[in-house]
């Protein structure tokens, strides 16, 4: 469960930076663009900060280990919201490119690896 946690905290981590400090060349990877500086500072704020904030949680609760079930269970709540919006878009939405794709796959392994790491958590 530890290394799970931190997976997670690190590749929130890099994620941050990169959509920190390249936001227009992330924001072109995923299919956006910033019509303005409003929507620059959303684009860094949101994919930054949020990011952020969600690798500094899963940190914590790697390194705390009181806090491992709630940050498990974070994970699955978290993951399990991106696949159930993310698949109807998939299925429905027209354009849809491949890096799309990957970051779907990816989140369907994450859930799919922390509802293993649930199941065979110790028991508390």
């Amino acid at each position: 469960m530890k290394t799970y946690l931190l997976i997670n905290a690190a590749m929130y981590i890099l994620f941050a930076l990169w959509c920190t400090f390249a936001p227009t060349k992330t924001a072109q990877f995923l299919g956006l663009s910033f019509r303005s500086g409003s929507g620059k500072s959303e684009y860094i704020t949101v994919y930054g900060g949020l990011e952020f904030g969600v690798a500094m949680f899963f940190l914590l609760a790697a390194l705390r280990p009181e806090l491992r079930n709630a940050g498990l269970l974070f994970a699955l709540l978290f993951y399990g919201g991106l696949v159930v919006w993310r698949l109807p878009t998939l299925l429905f939405v027209e354009g849809v490119q491949r890096p799309t794709y990957l970051f779907a796959a990816a989140e369907f392994v994450l859930l799919i690896v922390g509802l293993v790491a649930w199941i065979l958590r110790p028991p508390a």
